[in-house]
């Protein structure tokens, strides 16, 4: 039977990026992010109408009152892991305003196409950020 959205996500995953990046993302079913590359940590909260994502630290107030929200996630896994998505708010002015979303076999790729990493014309410039999350070995 197909995982629920929530129940899917919960755990930890590894995460690599096409530039370089990679590093561990926990989700608790409490409501809880972490990841250990850059020591982010927050808050999440789902329904079907949407997926809001709050950052903790310096921007706090601000994040309450405009949080990265993503509109319209079904609830199946396999069904909301197939799908491209608009962004609103929170950080998403940095990762663009869309997001596709896939499986990859045990993987969850996400794939930020209007990503603008600011160099241009440099040799380390990408159209597109892309996550693949692949979840740790013996988490849920």
């Amino acid at each position: 039977m197909e995982k629920a959205i929530t129940a899917f996500a919960k755990g930890s995953w590894r995460f690599t990026t096409n530039t370089e990046i990679e590093g561990v993302l926990t989700i608790t079913g409490d409501g809880r992010w972490s990841e250990t590359r850059l020591g982010l940590s927050g808050r999440w909260e789902y329904d079907p109408s949407r997926l809001t994502i709050i950052m903790d630290g310096v921007d706090s107030e601000k994040a309450l009152k405009n949080p990265y929200l993503i509109p319209s996630v079904p609830e199946p896994a396999k069904e909301a892991l197939s799908r491209e998505y608009s962004m609103n708010g929170g950080w998403s002015s940095s990762l663009g305003k869309k997001v596709k979303a896939r499986r990859d076999k045990d993987a969850v790729v996400l794939e930020f196409e209007d990503f603008e990493d600011g160099s241009k014309g440099s040799p380390e410039h990408v159209e597109s950020l892309i996550f693949t999350l692949t979840r740790l070995k013996g988490a849920p």
